[in-house]
């Protein structure tokens, strides 16, 4: 902890505390005025219908009266999430008075998330109370929860309750005895969406299927292809154990499934997975060789498509809109689906291929999306096979690509950073990953590109990270920046 201090003090003695209006992310558009405010200046809210998002407002500060305008609760939210900001660093400096200044803003992406992934190692209710209040400060909107995956499922489902009797318990994670054990209830998960609500995040449930899947067949052997008695995987890596295409009763437990979860999350997005789904189990079965005879599927790979078409009938029929880990060989994905940018390298190919599909993207390239991996070398214990991603990599990220403004509109929705759970044990560590990056990836997602720069975001994470700081948040000091 001693050396965490002075590395801490060093950061703060070669980053100078710099005059401009410290907020993140950065607003886009401030005019500065003569004169101050006093910060116990009374607030007058406004309701402006004019105001076009409904994430934007106007912050006005005049040397008598603070104003906040803005046309629904998530703006009304976002500028005192602002005004905060400023309150806080004008306390730092030890001033008891505001600049005069006039703010318009509104984000450049409607989704800017984080992920997290309890399914791997459990996170407790409270834990991701804190975490939610964090993001939301900083104008994320969206809360990806991984509640599935070979080493765990962690809903409460009614219908199949082994999936939690059986499929949320295994004996350790690589060794590891810490947080193996868990699962929400529904009326706790709906609880925890009715607290990310009143701050402007949307939670959004992950069921991922066909593949990712140990827990779920541990639980239900009859939903694998051969009836496999496995139990909940101890390990990291990918598993062959795919729900079973060629089974129809698949199809109805995944529609039960999709049916009360939609019952608990509101939110109209809901993730499907798909991703890391080797297809060996099925091209054994019998029941799958007789469905690609009945459907006239040629190729093995129409198999997924067929897949994703079936489990679309169940997301419709309760409101919901699927999102998917793009796979490139995947043929064919429900129109209305929205697809996620993530593996490594892929960024053209599947540019390419939402322009030829008409599919809308979430952008999460592991190259500057990727929280699990270390923000620099040996800064880890464990993880030095992964590569690096440095704050001012993620900083530097620019979503829209070469995309002219209105492919920009019509082909990206937004921008999510994924923390993968496998080395993520509790809520200390997934700070540490999360946080300085979350910052530049606020701003990734809110902030015009020309409102953005590297040393515009250095000259303001000083008085961040001391915000942070008390706010009891842990975080990754970023020594690199004193060299």
């Amino acid at each position: 902890m001693k050396i965490y201090y002075i590395f801490l003090l060093l950061l703060f003695v070669v980053l100078p505390l710099s005059a401009q209006v410290n907020v993140i992310p950065q607003p886009n558009k401030i005019e500065y005025h003569k004169g101050s405010c006093p910060l116990k200046t009374p607030i007058t809210y406004i309701t402006d219908n004019s105001i076009p998002s409904k994430e934007g407002y106007e912050l006005i500060v005049q040397p008598k009266k603070i104003i906040l305008k803005f046309s629904s609760k998530a703006g009304k939210f976002y500028a005192e999430q602002t005004l905060a900001q400023l309150i806080f660093q004008a306390e730092q400096e030890s001033k008891k008075v505001l600049p005069c200044l006039s703010i318009i803003d509104a984000p450049r992406f409607s989704y800017r998330a984080l992920m997290i992934d309890p399914a791997r190692h459990y996170w407790k209710v409270e834990d991701i109370k804190k975490y939610i209040d964090v993001m939301a400060q900083y104008k994320l909107n969206y809360l990806h929860l991984h509640l599935n995956d070979d080493q765990g499922w962690r809903i409460e489902i009614k219908k199949y309750p082994k999936l939690t009797e059986v499929g949320a318990k295994r004996t350790d994670f690589e060794g590891s005895k810490r947080n193996n054990e868990g699962y929400y209830t529904q009326e706790e998960m709906k609880n925890l969406v009715a607290y990310g609500l009143e701050r402007n995040v949307q939670l959004v449930p992950e069921f991922d299927m066909p593949g990712h899947n140990d827990a779920t067949v541990a639980a239900y052997p009859f939903l694998s292809c051969n009836d496999t008695i496995i139990t909940v995987r101890t390990t990291s890596g990918v598993s062959k154990n795919l729900l079973c295409v060629g089974k129809e009763k698949v199809f109805s437990f995944i529609d039960d499934v999709i049916t009360e979860l939609s019952t608990i999350f509101p939110c109209t997005y809901f993730h499907i997975g798909g991703d890391e789904a080797p297809m060996d189990k099925w091209q054994e079965s019998k029941e799958v060789r007789t469905l690609k005879n009945k459907e006239n599927l040629k190729d093995d790979s129409q198999l997924m498509s067929y897949f994703f078409e079936k489990v679309n009938t169940s997301l419709l029929k309760n409101g919901k809109q699927p999102l998917i880990w793009m796979e490139l060989d995947v043929p064919v994905y429900p129109k209305n689906s929205i697809m996620y940018l993530w593996r490594i390298n892929t960024t053209k190919q599947v540019l390419e291929r939402a322009k030829k599909d008409n599919f809308k993207l979430i952008c999460s390239p592991g190259e500057y999306a990727y929280f699990d991996y270390p923000q620099a070398k040996d800064d880890l214990p464990n993880v030095n096979w992964m590569p690096t991603l440095p704050l001012e990599k993620v900083l530097l990220f620019n979503p829209g690509f070469n995309l002219s403004k209105e492919e920009e509109k019509q082909y990206i929705l937004g921008v999510e950073a994924t923390l993968w759970g496998e080395s993520v044990k509790d809520l200390f560590r997934a700070f540490y990953m999360t946080y300085p990056r979350a910052l530049a990836l606020s701003e990734v997602g809110w902030t015009q590109m020309p409102q953005r720069s590297w040393q515009a975001f250095v000259d303001r994470l000083e008085g961040q990270l001391s915000y942070l700081w008390h706010q009891g948040v842990n975080y990754r000091v970023p020594v690199e920046l004193a060299n």
